[in-house]
């Protein structure tokens, strides 16, 4: 396995937790399993930022205070082993107040930039919300012997062969017959049907399976209604004077004259 890849295998195993997965590989060591073939990969990296408190003048200086002393003791425990031997106490006190001063100072002067945008403080860090044991070599031994390790979350072979017997289930389903909708006359729609409230669904399936009744008809829509007789007789009277576009309906205007009227007219 080269250094910086990712390591390739089969999972045996997962866990929600590093502490659980650290555990699981721990048991495997104690029964004598060979665990330099395995390993464990975080997936679904998160980064995770946890607030510790409120930030304040008086927290920022004492973190810097906190910080620049141990700064200091660093710088001077140095300054003992490379210079001269004289004055150690003296050096080792300067370079501790140096350190805490520069401290405070550096605390006060970011929280005076950041304030108004950042008054708290926090602790940032990336997990995992899972922890994939990875076997290169025996797989199906390292799934087995973690198959019963409480925190377990693929349970090894079981999640295998509950994946097989509903592979066969399925394969079983499929061959007593067709799986597509109206293929068979008593088939029900997959999906089902609103019913009215209170209807029996028995008989409303049993009335939409029968043939649908051919419509009445009414005496308004009767053969006999639209015969010859019915087309001889008019709504209302109209003469040949009331006829549009013939000759009757021609207008003669010595009629509406008194004077031009003939004498047979009269």
């Amino acid at each position: 396995m080269a250094r910086g890849s990712i390591p390739r295998g089969d999972e045996v195993a997962s866990f929600a937790t590093y502490a659980e997965a650290q555990h699981a590989v721990d048991s495997l060591s104690d029964a004598g399993f060979p665990v330099q073939h395995l390993a464990i990969i975080g997936t679904d990296l998160r980064q995770v930022e946890r607030i510790t408190g409120r930030m304040s003048w008086g927290r920022a200086v004492a973190n810097g205070a906190m910080s620049g002393l141990w700064i200091g003791m660093f710088f001077g425990a140095m300054m003992l082993l490379l210079g001269p031997s004289e004055g150690t106490g003296t050096v080792l006190i300067a370079a501790v107040i140096m350190g805490v001063i520069w401290g405070m100072i550096f605390q006060v002067v970011s929280y005076a930039v950041t304030r108004g945008k950042r008054d708290f403080t926090s602790i940032s860090q990336v997990v995992a919300s899972r922890y994939s044991i990875i076997a290169s070599q025996l797989a199906a031994e390292a799934a087995r012997a973690l198959a019963d390790i409480p925190g377990n979350l693929t349970r090894g072979g079981e999640a295998a062969r509950r994946a097989e017997e509903r592979r066969a289930a399925r394969q079983q389903a499929r061959g007593q017959g067709p799986t597509t909708f109206g293929s068979r006359p008593d088939e029900q729609p997959r999906f089902g049907v609103r019913l009215p409230e209170g209807a029996d669904p028995q008989a409303y399936s049993q009335d939409q399976s029968r043939p649908a009744a051919p419509p009445e008809s009414s005496p308004e829509s009767s053969p006999a209604s639209h015969g010859p007789d019915a087309r001889r007789t008019p709504t209302t009277a109209q003469g040949p004077e009331s006829q549009t576009g013939g000759p009757a309906t021609r207008h003669n205007e010595d009629d509406d004259d008194p004077y031009r009227r003939l004498p047979g007219n009269r």
